[in-house]
C-alpha cells in the first residue's frame, strides 16, 4: 500500500510528462523557466508564510546539508580514485551520487507521504539543498577553473533565495501580507508540484541510456542505497527530531538530480554517464524509496 499510495502516484506524474514529450513536444524550456521563476518561489513564499518561520530548523536542516554533502562527496572521490576512473568520470560519479532530485521529486514525494505536517521541513530541505546544487555541482562539473564567487553569484540568481528572504524578512518584522498578495502566491505554488513532476518526466523522455554497466551500477547503489544510510547517521548525530528526520532521509534518499545533467553538458563533465545514472536511479527509486517509507513506519 506504500507504493501504491505514495511512490505510484509521483511515478503516474512523471509519466504523464514522458508521454507528453513523446507525442507532443511541448516547450521544455518555457515549462522549466515558469516553473523556477514563478510556481516554486510562489510555494516556497506561500508554504513559509503560512507557518512561522522555525529558526532551530533552518540550522538543524543546514547542518545536515554540510554534513551529509561532504561525506558523500567524500565517499564519491574515494570510489572513483578506488577504480581508477579519469577525472571526468569522476566528476559523472560525484554529480550523479552527492546530488540528489530533492525539488521536482522529493518535493512532491514529502508531500505525499507526510502532507502539511512535513511541509515546513520539506520547503526547507529543498531551499537549503538547492545552495550545493547551485554551487557545488558547477564546481564539479567544471573542475578547479571556475572561482567560489562565481559559483556562489549563480546561486544568488536562484528565485527560490528571493523568496525565502522576503517570507523571513515578513515574519522578522512581523509585516502581515495582504489577503490580495498571499491568495495568488498560494494558488500558483499549487502549480509547483505537478509542473516539477512534468518536467522530470519530460527530461527522461530526452536522456539515452547508454551501456556503461559498471558506473551505472556504482552510482546507483552509492546514491540508492549508501545515501539513505548516510542520512539517517548524520540525523542520529544531530539529534534532530523525529518528523524531520523522517522528511529529510526520505528527500535526500531521491535518484540522481536532473539540474547536474545541464551543467555536464555545459561542461562536457560526461553527460553521457550522467544522463544514464539519472534514468537508472529514477526506474531503481520506486523499489528503493518503497523500502524507506516502510522502515519509517
Amino acid at each position: 500500500m506504500l507504493f501504491i499510495n505514495i511512490i505510484l502516484p509521483v511515478f503516474l506524474m512523471v509519466f504523464s510528462g514522458f508521454i507528453l514529450e513523446k507525442t507532443g513536444r511541448l516547450d521544455f524550456r518555457t515549462l522549466t523557466i515558469s516553473s523556477l521563476y514563478l510556481f516554486t518561489p510562489a510555494l516556497v513564499f506561500s508554504a513559509l508564510m503560512k507557518n512561522e518561520i522555525q529558526l532551530d530548523l533552518a540550522r538543524d536542516i543546514a547542518l545536515f546539508m554540510i554534513v551529509y554533502t561532504l561525506v558523500l562527496l567524500g565517499i564519491s572521490v574515494a570510489c572513483g580514485r578506488l577504480c581508477r576512473m579519469d577525472r571526468e568520470t569522476r566528476g559523472a560519479l560525484s554529480l550523479t551520487t552527492v546530488m540528489m532530485n530533492v525539488g521536482n521529486f522529493g518535493l512532491p514525494l514529502a508531500y505525499f507521504a507526510f502532507g502539511e505536517a512535513g511541509l515546513n521541513a520539506s520547503i526547507m530541505t529543498f531551499v537549503i539543498f538547492s545552495i550545493p546544487l547551485g554551487t557545488l555541482a558547477i564546481i564539479i562539473a567544471q573542475g578547479a577553473g571556475v572561482s567560489l564567487r562565481t559559483a556562489i553569484t549563480n546561486t544568488l540568481k536562484i528565485p527560490i533565495f528571493h523568496a525565502v528572504v522576503l517570507a523571513f524578512s515578513c515574519q522578522l518584522l512581523h509585516v502581515t501580507v495582504p489577503v490580495f498578495l498571499l491568495r495568488p502566491a498560494e494558488i500558483l505554488g499549487q502549480a509547483a508540484i505537478p509542473v516539477m513532476l512534468v518536467l522530470l518526466g519530460m527530461q527522461l523522455a530526452r536522456t539515452r541510456l547508454g551501456a556503461w554497466p559498471g558506473f551505472l551500477s556504482l552510482s546507483a547503489a552509492l546514491r540508492l542505497g549508501i545515501a539513505p544510510l548516510v542520512a539517517w547517521g548524520v540525523t542520529l548525530l544531530l539529534g534532530i527530531d523525529d518528523l524531520t528526520r523522517k522528511v529529510v532521509i526520505l528527500q535526500t534518499s531521491t535518484p540522481s538530480a536532473v539540474l547536474p545533467l545541464l551543467y555536464s553538458l555545459r561542461f562536457d563533465t560526461r553527460p553521457d554517464l550522467v544522463a544514464g545514472a539519472i534514468m537508472v536511479s529514477t526506474l531503481l527509486s520506486a523499489l528503493s524509496l518503497t523500502v524507506i517509507l516502510y522502515l519509517q513506519g
